[in-house]
């Protein structure tokens, strides 16, 4: 697919449902970071649970850098599995301008992945129970024709004409004992899908035409979330979910082409929620996107 110039210039070379599911102004921070800067928005401690999570889940059905050539392979025992995954998990650095919270979280999530892990696996075995074998996660293209450029996207797991995408839930903090103290409990699994989630969903759906899926995982119990149990998975809410997101991207589209290779043309296009930058990716990047909204 030839790629127009006026995407080149701000280094777009895809759309994807997690674009569409930023607030514009978030969307074009990502792609400038990315583009003038060489920055990815920060990673978080409770984004690395549920990654890694998937990490060990992979390794233990033998999906661990999958490739659609090679297939499904033959995977590690369980706790084998965790403890790859517990070993990536100590690379991470956590946030420092959070007031420690990201330290906390992750110090208290990796005595919660192990259980996370194997609780998924019982999920993921369920949905797929009378397929004979799945496929992993590997980028795939989608063609739009009323967007100019491709949709990427990448399927947690798929087969037998279905896929199911994992959805971790973290522990939660109570409150601070008077002592000083805390406790942390586990929450129950959504029964009912976010709408992100939904518009993830009416992506996966339109491009591949498999029956989409959800699995909301704690550390101690699962639920399937799909058709069945769930009128927004059926056919005609994910159509009007993806026609939602298509609208979504063809606002943003129409942005860039009317910017003309100019950030600053763009930037005046979409104010700044200054507080809900600083808060989400931290004051490096907001001092940026300050910079940027400024000129």
């Amino acid at each position: 697919m030839e790629i127009p110039d006026y995407c080149k210039n701000f280094g777009l070379f895809h759309q994807s449902a997690s674009t569409a599911n930023l607030p514009i102004d978030q969307a074009i921070l990502k792609l400038y970071l990315r583009q003038e800067h060489k920055l990815n928005y920060p990673d978080a401690a409770r984004m690395m649970l549920g990654r890694l999570v998937q990490t060990a889940l992979d390794h233990h059905l033998g999906l661990h850098d999958f490739s659609p050539i090679k297939g499904q392979q033959e995977g590690l025992e369980i706790n084998q599995a965790i403890r790859e995954s517990l070993t990536e998990y100590q690379q991470y650095t956590p946030r420092t301008w959070d007031n420690g919270k990201d330290q906390l979280e992750y110090e208290t999530y990796q005595d919660y992945l192990p259980d996370m892990v194997k609780v998924a696996a019982q999920g993921i075995k369920e949905y797929f129970q009378n397929v004979n074998s799945i496929d992993g996660e590997f980028a795939q293209h989608h063609i739009e024709e009323q967007i100019d450029v491709p949709v990427l996207y990448y399927q947690d797991y798929s087969g037998g004409g279905r896929q199911i995408d994992l959805k971790c839930h973290a522990p939660i903090k109570n409150p601070t004992k008077k002592d000083g103290t805390s406790t942390w409990r586990i929450p129950k699994p959504r029964t009912e899908p976010l709408p992100s989630w939904i518009r993830q969903q009416a992506v996966y759906w339109k491009a591949t035409g498999q029956k989409p899926a959800l699995l909301s995982v704690t550390a101690s119990d699962y639920h399937i979330i799909d058709e069945k149990n769930c009128e927004q998975m059926q056919d005609e809410y994910l159509q009007v979910a993806y026609d939602s997101v298509v609208h979504d991207w063809k606002v943003m589209q129409n942005l860039f082409k009317d910017s003309r290779g100019s950030w600053i043309e763009l930037k005046n296009r979409a104010k700044l929620d200054y507080p809900e930058v600083l808060q989400r990716y931290g004051p490096d990047i907001a001092k940026l996107a300050q910079q940027l909204w400024s000129k």
